[in-house]
C-alpha cells in the first residue's frame, strides 16, 4: 500500500456511487431513496419519495482540513468532468455490497482520468474481504471514517467533531414537492444490541461510537442546522436524528428532553428506538421530545432479540399513537422457526398494530455477521449463489440459502412481495395512516396541561390540513375499498375539526387525481425517477455558494434539474437497458466466491497501520 500524504498537499473528492439506479440485475430496493425503495415500495403514486444524502460524505468533508468536494449521485459523465477539473490527491467512494458493481465501473474511470489519485473505499460495502476489494482501492476504511481520514492525511487527531449542515428535501407525495428541507444530525454510530444479522452492529464490533456526548449537544446541533437553513431563507420543517437506538442511552435522552422543555418549541423528529429503549420513557416524554416517527423492530415474535424486551408492543404502540407518535415497523421473514403459516400469523399480528409505515426484509447473511458464519458452517448457500455470487442482490430482498421449513427459496421472495401488497391494501397509503395518528395526537393534546404538548397539537392540526389533496386522491384511487373508506373518513374528521376546505384547497383536491395519473405514468415510463447531482465544496473560495440550503432540493432530481437533459439521460438509460436484456453483461466477480464459501470475521482497515 501507499504512504500517507501531507495534508498541505491534499485535495479530496468524496463521492457516492454513480446513478442511475435500478439497472439490469440491480435490486429495486437499492438506490437513493429509503422510503420508496424499502418501505412504501408497493404504494405506487402514494409512495413517499425522498432522496437522502450519503451522510458519511458530509461528515468526513466537514471534519478534515484538506479542501474537499462531495458528490452525491453523479452520473458517470459528471464524475469524469469532476476528475478532469479537480486535480485530486484522494478520491473516496462510499458504497454498500449491492452497489459494488458500480464501484467496479467507477474505478477504471478514475484511473483513466486521474491516474495519480489514490482511491479510498468505505461504507458498509467494505465488509467484503480484502481479496475482493484490494484490486479496486489503495485504502479501505472499515472503521469510524473521520479518524481514519485524519490519520491518512496526517491531520490533527484531537480536533473536535463538527456537525455539517446536510439537509435533504422534504418528502414528496403524488409528485407534489414542498419547498422545504429536513435537517439531519448523527448522535452516534454503531449498536450494542448485536443482532446476528445486523451489519451495522458488527461493523463497529457491537460498540457504540458517540458523535454527540450529551443531550444538549444533540439539541444544539439540531438548532444550528435549522439556523443555517433559516439564514439561507429555506424552511426546515423537521429533522432526522441518526442513532441506532437513541432511547437506550437514557441519561443523554433525558438531557435532550430537558433542553426541548426549556426551549418550549414543538419539534418534529424521526428517529430509531427499540422496545427495550422506548420502554424506559413514557409516551408523553417521547412526544415532548418531538418524535413524530420512530423506526422500531417487530422482526419476528420468536426471534428472541434482547432489544425487543420491554412493554408489550400493542400497549407501547397504542400509547405512542395517542400522543401523535407514529411507528415505522420492520418485520423479518425467513427465520428458521418460520414456516408459511407462521409468517402469515406474524404478519397478522403486525397488521393489528397498524403501523404507519412497514418494512419487510428477508433474513440475510451479510459478511462479517454471526449469521453469515452460521450459513457458511451449515453449507446452506444455494449453488447459484455459492458458485456465482451476484452481489447486486445482497439487499435483503433475495433469499440466498436453503430454509428448513420452506422448500423453494423463491417462495420467500414471493411472500415478501405479497406482504408489501397486503399491507398497502389493508391499511392504505402511509400518508393516510400518518394523518390518523396526527389526528389522535391533536384530539388528545389540544387541551393538555403542558404548553409544549398543546403546541404539538397545533402543529398536527396544520399538518392535517395539508393532507386534504392526498386524502381526496386516496378516497378515489386507493388500493382497496377499505383503504378508500379510511381516507374518506379521515378527510371528514379533519373537516369537522377545522372547517370546510378553502377555494385553494378544493382546487388542490381536484388536481390530486391528475397528479396521481402523471406520477404513475412517469414511473411506468421510467422517466424523472433518478436523483439529481448535489455538489458541495468545503474550504474553497466558492464553498458558501455550493453549500446553500436550497441546493439540497436538487437531490430530488426530475424537473428540479435541467428537464431536457434529464429526459435525454433517462431515454439513453432505457435504451441501454433494452440492449442489456438482449446481451446481458456478466457482472459476477470470480473472487467474490470467497464470500459464500469461507467464513470470515469483520476485517480491519487497509493498510493495517491506518486502523491502529
Amino acid at each position: 500500500m501507499n504512504e500517507t500524504s501531507s495534508s498541505s498537499s491534499a485535495r479530496v473528492l468524496l463521492t457516492s456511487v454513480c446513478r442511475p439506479f435500478g439497472g439490469p440485475g440491480e435490486g429495486d430496493s437499492v438506490g437513493a431513496e429509503l422510503f420508496h425503495a424499502q418501505v412504501t415500495r408497493a404504494q405506487g403514486p402514494f409512495s413517499l419519495r425522498q432522496v437522502i444524502r450519503v451522510w458519511a460524505l458530509d461528515y468526513l468533508a466537514e471534519n478534515i482540513q484538506a479542501p474537499t468536494v462531495t458528490l452525491h449521485y453523479p452520473s458517470e459523465r459528471e464524475l469524469i468532468d469532476e476528475l478532469c477539473r479537480g486535480s485530486y490527491s484522494h478520491i473516496g467512494i462510499n458504497f454498500v455490497v449491492a452497489t459494488f458493481h458500480k464501484v467496479r465501473a467507477m474505478v477504471p474511470l478514475i484511473r483513466k482520468y486521474a491516474p495519480n489519485t489514490k482511491i479510498i473505499l468505505g461504507g458498509y460495502g467494505s465488509v467484503l474481504p480484502d481479496s475482493v476489494l484490494a484490486p479496486f482501492g489503495d485504502y479501505i476504511c472499515r472503521e469510524e471514517g473521520v479518524r481514519f481520514m485524519r490519520r491518512l492525511l496526517n491531520e490533527p487527531m484531537d480536533a473536535p467533531f463538527k456537525h455539517p449542515h446536510a439537509p435533504i428535501p422534504a418528502t414528496r407525495v403524488l409528485g407534489y414537492q414542498r419547498q422545504a428541507v429536513v435537517g439531519h444530525v448523527t448522535a452516534g454510530l454503531g449498536c450494542t444490541n448485536g443482532c446476528d444479522f445486523c451489519c451495522t452492529s458488527h461493523f463497529f464490533k457491537q460498540k457504540y461510537v458517540p458523535y454527540l456526548e450529551s443531550g444538549r449537544d444533540i439539541f444544539e446541533a439540531l438548532m444550528a442546522t435549522r439556523a443555517r437553513s433559516q439564514a439561507d431563507g429555506v424552511d426546515m420543517n423537521g429533522f432526522i436524528l441518526i442513532d441506532e437506538d437513541f432511547f437506550l442511552h437514557q441519561k443523554r435522552a433525558r438531557e435532550f428532553l430537558d433542553c426541548v422543555r426549556e426551549n418550549g418549541e414543538a419539534l418534529s423528529l424521526m428517529g430509531f428506538g427499540s422496545v427495550r429503549g422506548l420502554s424506559q420513557f413514557t409516551a408523553r416524554e417521547i412526544s415532548e421530545m418531538g418524535f413524530d416517527v420512530i423506526w422500531n423492530a417487530f422482526e419476528g415474535r420468536e426471534s428472541g432479540y434482547m432489544k425487543q424486551k420491554g412493554r408489550p408492543l400493542a400497549q407501547l404502540y397504542a400509547e405512542l399513537k395517542a400522543v401523535g407518535v407514529s411507528q415505522l415497523t420492520s418485520m423479518i421473514i425467513g427465520f428458521p422457526y418460520q414456516d408459511e403459516a407462521t409468517i402469515r400469523a406474524e404478519f397478522e399480528a403486525l397488521m393489528a398494530l397498524e403501523p404507519a409505515l412497514t418494512q419487510c426484509l428477508i433474513y440475510f447473511a451479510f459478511p462479517g455477521t454471526p449469521f453469515h458464519e452460521q450459513v457458511i458452517k451449515e453449507k446452506r448457500y444455494l449453488p447459484r449463489y455459492e458458485n456465482q455470487p451476484d452481489l447486486r442482490r445482497w439487499d435483503g430482498f433475495s433469499m440466498h440459502f436453503t430454509h428448513p421449513k420452506i422448500d423453494a427459496p423463491g417462495r420467500v421472495e414471493e411472500i415478501q412481495r405479497e406482504l408489501y401488497r397486503k399491507d398497502f391494501e389493508r391499511l392504505g397509503p402511509s400518508i393516510v395512516r400518518l394523518g390518523r395518528v396526527w389526528l389522535q395526537g391533536y384530539t388528545n393534546l389540544r387541551d393538555d396541561d403542558s404548553p409544549l404538548l398543546r403546541k404539538r397539537a397545533a402543529r398536527h392540526a396544520r399538518d392535517l390540513r395539508g393532507l386534504l389533496p392526498a386524502l381526496s386522491a386516496a378516497a378515489l384511487l386507493g388500493p382497496s375499498s377499505l383503504a378508500q373508506e379510511r381516507a374518506l373518513a379521515l378527510r371528514a374528521d379533519i373537516i369537522r375539526m377545522s372547517g370546510e376546505p378553502s377555494v385553494k384547497e378544493r382546487a388542490m383536491e381536484l388536481a390530486a387525481p391528475l397528479l396521481h395519473m402523471v406520477t404513475r405514468g412517469a414511473r411506468s415510463a421510467g422517466v424523472f425517477q433518478q436523483p439529481g447531482l448535489l455538489r458541495t465544496e468545503h474550504r474553497t473560495s466558492t464553498a458558501a455558494n455550493s453549500g446553500h440550503t436550497a441546493n439540497a432540493l436538487r437531490l430530488q432530481g426530475g424537473l428540479r434539474a435541467q428537464p431536457l437533459r434529464v429526459l435525454a439521460e433517462d431515454l439513453a438509460e432505457l435504451a441501454r437497458r433494452a440492449m442489456e436484456r438482449l446481451r446481458p453483461t456478466d457482472l459476477v466477480l470470480p473472487s467474490a466466491r470467497v464470500i459464500t464459501q469461507q467464513a470470515q470475521g469483520m476485517p480491519g482497515s487497509l493498510p493495517p497501520a491506518l486502523g491502529a
